[in-house]
């Protein structure tokens, strides 16, 4: 890594405990998000925030539970965004709410790109248990939100009332890993294209049918 992709240092030197350990989450995000959980370096992120690498452990206690501390809290914002898009396009139209679940979790990842590469470590690095929990409730949260999404349509009538909204919603999810897959295959440039077709061809299969 050259000088100029080094994080350049800040004073902390005045931050109270909470604004330092904020300065230290950002920071290790930026690190965990341009390399391997392995090769991330406490010392880059100790440089980068302004502050030794005791402090680092002192707040954290070791590099997985900085780790653990960077995908609570980003994933958290993440999922507060994306939450945001549904319930904007759910108190106007159900429909559209729907037919955007899976663009609107893309466009929620541009404006965070960082933290999805932070999510794409943690399915390298689930086989640690802590990791791999912390993922699995990332993940639930989402289905969780589209699940609603589902009931809500269905009370409606807006959508078939004798589907499965435990295998509508679960359907919505695996378009959605899909997406973070090709994202790790650098093939979004080729499923991005599709993915609003995609999505309307799906939500056609869910309407209501006129009796």
């Amino acid at each position: 890594m050259t000088d100029a992709q080094q994080p350049q240092p800040v004073k902390s030197s005045r931050m109270s405990g909470e604004e330092r350990r904020k300065l230290i989450l950002h920071c290790a995000k930026r690190v965990f998000a341009r390399s391997t959980y392995a090769e991330a370096s406490i010392r880059e992120m100790a440089h980068g925030s302004g502050v030794t690498e005791p402090m680092i452990y002192k707040h954290f206690g070791s590099k997985k539970g900085l780790f653990l501390a960077v995908l609570r809290e980003f994933s958290s914002q993440f999922l507060e965004l994306y939450q945001k898009r549904l319930a904007e396009r759910e108190e106007k139209d159900i429909l559209d709410a729907l037919e955007h679940v899976v663009l609107d979790f893309r466009e929620t990842i541009n404006a965070d790109p960082e933290t999805q590469r932070v999510l794409f470590q943690s399915v390298l690095e689930s086989s640690d248990p802590e990791i791999g929990q912390g993922l699995s409730k990332n993940n639930l949260k989402i289905y969780e939100m589209i699940h609603h999404l589902v009931e809500r349509a269905q009370a409606t009538g807006s959508i078939d009332e004798e589907l499965d909204p435990d295998a509508v919603a679960w359907g919505y999810m695996s378009m959605i890993l899909a997406n973070q897959y090709a994202l790790m295959l650098n093939l979004s440039s080729r499923t991005a294209p599709l993915q609003g077709e995609i999505s309307r061809v799906w939500l056609r299969g869910l309407r209501a049918q006129p009796s």
